[in-house]
């Protein structure tokens, strides 16, 4: 099962879907707010996003799936497995924020500010520019717009419940991290500037059954960015023998 980022959706995973779904079933899916999903009314939660997760596991009675989610994906995942350990056989935490510092968090609600006075357009820019070099826009003008249209087609109300969650964090952590009982790998990329290698390696020594894997010269999307240096370590984590 994949998980999004926020402002996102299933099809950020469309370059390596193919690889990801050539030998076992792969479920993508939209988080509330998010793509074909609707956006309930009220506040949003964590544990909104983990029981949709779990209802959908649920109903397509494919349990225990493997699990996968990047940024805000990751955070729901981390806390599905977190509550629900035995929901899941493997867990992969991609690009996924762990016990930031202040100025961290500062600068998450700084977006957070620009989004509630100005509207997506300023922090989709910002993000593209955060997330992708100038070089690989230039390079790759159709995904690099891609991912612009999808963050300035988001509803600003849905968009920013998710990023308020995605802001103030799992309650539950970081002490939660040791209620997984999943194999769980976290990786980031080098040079991710808000889910950052020091984040994943604090992530993978909070868990029970954890190891960290840093992508050299990659970003906040690797997916997208590069797809095949990103599937290959993925698919290495997912099909190896358990101890």
């Amino acid at each position: 099962m994949l998980v999004h980022g926020v402002g996102l959706d299933l099809e950020m995973w469309g370059a390596v879907l193919g690889r990801l779904s050539a030998d076992r079933l792969v479920v993508r899916y939209d988080l509330l707010g998010h793509g074909g999903t609707p956006d309930p009314s009220g506040d949003r939660t964590i544990e909104d996003f983990v029981a949709q997760l779990l209802d959908l596991v649920d109903d397509l009675g494919i349990g225990p799936p493997d699990l996968a989610g990047l940024s805000l994906g990751g955070m729901v995942a981390l806390g599905a497995a977190a509550r629900h350990p035995e929901a899941f056989r493997r867990l992969a935490l991609l690009n996924t924020v762990f016990e930031r510092a202040p100025a961290q968090v500062a600068a998450a609600r700084d977006r957070l500010a620009l989004t509630e006075a100005e509207g997506m357009a300023p922090v989709a820019d910002l993000a593209i520019d955060r997330w992708f070099t100038a070089d690989w826009q230039a390079a790759n003008p159709d995904e690099a717009d891609g991912v612009r249209e999808r963050l300035l087609a988001n509803d600003v109300d849905a968009y920013l419940k998710a990023y308020r969650v995605f802001v103030e964090g799992d309650p539950l952590m970081p002490e939660g991290a040791a209620l997984v009982t999943a194999p769980t790998l976290a990786m980031t990329g080098e040079l991710d500037p808000g889910s950052t290698p020091g984040m994943s390696r604090a992530l993978a020594a909070a868990l029970p059954a954890g190891q960290a894997l840093v992508l050299p010269g990659l970003h906040h999307l690797p997916p997208i960015e590069a797809p095949d240096e990103f599937v290959g370590p993925l698919l290495h984590f997912l099909d190896e023998e358990q101890p």
